[in-house]
């Protein structure tokens, strides 16, 4: 807790760090793409655009979602942690290490009965024609399902939808863009049945 050892900003560390890795390079050793990250749970490409977004779990107050348009990708970013939580300053006695920081697109305060946050994907599906192009993330505790579009690097028409998750851990995405949500106590979900 915390990041005593500042592990987030200090690029000789590959703890809170996004990496990249050439997989047909044999002995191909870990790139840093991105700094500053706390418990990235969860990040995914938008598969239409290539865009990412990542859900961060806080430290205690704020649950964060980062997005970067993929114009930016291959440069070093930096997310902010231990310097920042969400969009609030978590340490007065760090600095950010470098990179471009990028701030989260939308947060939401970690009290009851929110605890971690669980990203998910764009859905790019076609059951649901209201949902195409809205990234869903959830709440693992609350059970609670939210969805936002990004246009000009902001979050916009966040919604709460009006099913829950039971301990919601995890989205996946299937080869026709069909949304699952999966719940830790064994049940798979599909948006739009």
């Amino acid at each position: 807790g915390g990041d005593p050892q500042n592990n987030a900003q200090n690029r000789g560390s590959l703890l809170g760090k996004l990496l990249t890795i050439n997989v047909d390079r044999r002995g191909a050793r870990p790139l840093i793409s991105a700094i500053g990250l706390r418990n990235p749970w969860r990040f995914s490409f938008d598969r239409a655009n290539g865009n990412l977004y990542i859900a961060d779990v806080g430290q205690g107050d704020w649950e964060e979602i980062d997005f970067l348009p993929r114009t930016r990708l291959g440069r070093l970013q930096n997310y902010g942690w231990s310097v920042f939580e969400g969009r609030e300053r978590f340490s007065s006695d760090r600095e950010l290490a470098g990179g471009e920081l990028v701030t989260p697109v939308h947060v939401y305060a970690r009290r009851s009965p929110h605890c971690s946050v669980t990203g998910g994907f764009v859905y790019r599906g076609s059951a649901v024609a209201a949902a195409k192009g809205r990234y869903f993330f959830g709440d693992y505790c609350s059970g609670i399902v939210w969805s936002l579009k990004v246009s000009g690097g902001e979050a916009r028409d966040v919604r709460r939808h009006a099913f829950r998750v039971p301990a919601l851990s995890s989205f996946g995405e299937d080869a026709r863009g069909a949304l699952y949500l999966v719940s830790q106590q064994g049940t798979v979900y599909r948006l739009g049945g």
